[in-house]
């Protein structure tokens, strides 16, 4: 699928509203609901330093933001899991992306409320050479702010389509990540950040690439 992610985006909505329409309608109102309650209002801003963390990656090993800061900027992307198309597009995007950002001294860092296997599987479906960790239990992402409890009727829509969230989500059902990118200096400061509860909606590839490329400029000058 070629094109800008916003394009390939609305174009999986489009077919999801036509052929499934009772998963779309209850997105819709969980959004609505979400925005309704500035659910996002508490999550880290662009000025703020992110919040240091240890997570485990797909292999098992342990990763810390504070760490991997030491090698330079950094892109922290958070998805919803393997089961959603809206991710897998968002992590192939980064993957295009991910050697125009290496060039620059950028590093690419993605989260997943799922497992190891499941993780692996969602940076494989995507060629992406990028860790992506494992916020089993939502724990990160609710200190954050970045967790929301999922009502009944889109969890229900969900198993329709074979999503178990309790198993996917390792017995933590009740709680779905907010989709989210930041781009973070070398400080731990947030430069760029998307802080999104519809999960249709993601950072632009090209946004994204600039931002770090702003941070490199400001590194030399």
């Amino acid at each position: 699928m070629d094109g800008p992610l916003s394009v390939r985006l609305r174009m999986i909505d489009d077919d999801f509203r036509t052929r499934l329409t009772d998963y779309t309608l209850a997105m819709d109102k969980l959004v609505a609901r979400l925005h309704a309650g500035n659910a996002i209002s508490g999550i880290p801003k662009i000025g703020e330093i992110f919040p240091d963390f240890i997570l485990p990656d797909a292999r098992g090993r342990l990763w810390r933001l504070e760490d991997a800061l030491k090698n330079g900027p950094l892109v922290l992307s958070f998805h919803r899991g393997y089961w959603c198309d809206f991710c897998h597009l968002n992590m192939t995007a980064l993957a295009e992306i991910s050697p125009q950002l290496a060039a620059v001294g950028c590093q690419i860092v993605a989260i997943s409320p799922q497992n190891a296997e499941n993780a692996g599987k969602l940076a494989a479906a995507a060629g992406a050479d990028f860790p992506v960790l494992c916020d089993v239990g939502l724990g990160i992402s609710t200190v954050l702010g970045l967790s929301y409890v999922v009502d009944d009727q889109l969890r229900n829509e969900l198993s329709l389509l074979q999503v178990d969230l309790e198993e996917a989500n390792l017995g933590n059902g009740s709680l779905m990540p907010i989709t989210a990118s930041f781009v973070l200096a070398q400080n731990g400061v947030i430069t760029a950040r998307h802080v999104e509860p519809d999960p249709r909606l993601r950072m632009d590839s090209r946004a994204i690439v600039q931002a770090a490329c702003e941070l490199q400029f400001a590194a030399r000058s």
